[in-house]
């Protein structure tokens, strides 16, 4: 759930000259979680769906794709993002976003693009931002490229899906209004990650596990602020879509390839300790916990932030600023099953993940 942080959202300021929308048809009020079959158009292009005249200047989307790979030292997301694709207004915005995570320090690529730049197919998740690209190969491979404008991140990676997609939100009300609305994909809860990432000139060969999902929708920025993690292990996928403030969200654990997906009102996720932002002059969350229980599995993980990097959007005046914390993290834990009256122990949850937490301010 992951956009591009930068001026990404000046598409607001002409909020005030757009018509209300009416209210979504009957049976796209915020269907959640649904395990139903996935195809390659699910992963592409969805604004051609979207576009109705109305809120399309809101319009936003986005492929992430993460690896976390110890062996090389290096922790990596890339974001490949537009909003209001067709620039109404001149407002624009389309970005290549890349943070590497290094023992020698942080590299982080914000990188903006004219609008001519982007470039996707509304058949599968082939995507183009200027140099950098995603595409889908024959055989249901991701090939995902790039390079930061200033030289310092370049890459060239291939995700292989090692576990099943989901849903984990259709249309889900993220705002006050009624058009306010984001779906969001999981489409490689745990994947196969190779290639080179080349960081400040030095190339680093990645095999690595890694995650990919896609989101998209129409929204006001400071009306859709979320929790997101996501953890990995060659047992368990566990993902936390959260929306901060609002009773949606969703929790999934696929367990040995059975996928068990916790509605609000059975997890809860609460922020134990905090950190200080002293350039934006924020609090944001160092350590979590992760409770879920739907009387068959309970789930129980704290997460303990190591490196952080905020990312922050300006917009402007009367909006609040967006800072996004792009977040590693350790994640401990178990997941419990009920079994013959007593709860009993089904899988431990130890290793890094990553995670996000938004914060607004003025």
């Amino acid at each position: 759930m992951r956009p591009s942080p930068s001026g990404v959202w000046l598409a607001a300021a002409i909020m005030l000259v757009l018509p209300p929308a009416a209210r979504p048809a009957a049976g796209q009020e915020g269907a959640v979680a649904g395990l139903e079959n996935i195809g390659a158009a699910d992963d592409a292009y969805h604004y051609p769906a979207w576009r109705d005249a109305r809120h399309d200047a809101f319009y936003t989307e986005w492929w992430y794709f993460n690896f976390h790979d110890p062996r090389a030292g290096v922790d990596c997301i890339f974001s490949y993002f537009v909003t209001n694709p067709e620039d109404i207004g001149g407002l624009a915005q389309v970005q290549m976003v890349a943070v590497a995570y290094t023992a020698a320090g942080t590299v982080t690529a914000i990188d903006r693009h004219p609008a001519a730049d982007f470039a996707a197919d509304d058949r599968q998740a082939d995507v183009r931002i200027g140099g950098n690209s995603a595409r889908v190969d024959a055989d249901g491979r991701y090939h995902i490229t790039g390079v930061s404008h200033d030289g310092r991140l370049a890459w060239d990676l291939e995700y292989v899906a090692d576990s099943v997609p989901w849903f984990g939100g259709d249309r889900m009300p993220v705002g006050r209004l009624a058009w306010e609305k984001m779906s969001w994909l999981v489409q490689m809860p745990r994947a196969r990650v190779t290639g080179t990432v080349t960081i400040d000139g030095r190339p680093h060969a990645i095999r690595a596990t890694g995650y990919h999902d896609h989101n998209w929708g129409e929204w006001i920025p400071a009306d859709g602020t979320w929790n997101w993690a996501q953890f990995s292990s060659p047992r368990l996928a566990l993902e936390v879509g959260d929306f901060i403030g609002k009773p949606i969200g969703v929790v999934a654990l696929d367990l040995d390839g059975a996928r068990t997906v916790f509605t609000p009102d059975q997890y809860s996720l609460v922020h134990t300790r905090w950190g200080w932002d002293r350039v934006n002059r924020l609090f944001f969350p160092t350590e979590s916990l992760l409770t879920a229980d739907n009387g068959a599995l309970r789930l129980e993980v704290t997460l303990r932030a190591l490196k952080t990097e905020p990312l922050r959007g300006d917009l402007p005046r009367p909006l609040k600023d967006l800072i996004i914390y792009e977040q590693t993290a350790r994640y401990d834990g178990v997941v419990r099953g009920w079994v013959a009256g007593e709860w009993r122990v089904r899988a431990w949850l130890r290793g890094m993940g990553l995670k996000e937490w938004t914060g607004k301010k003025y």
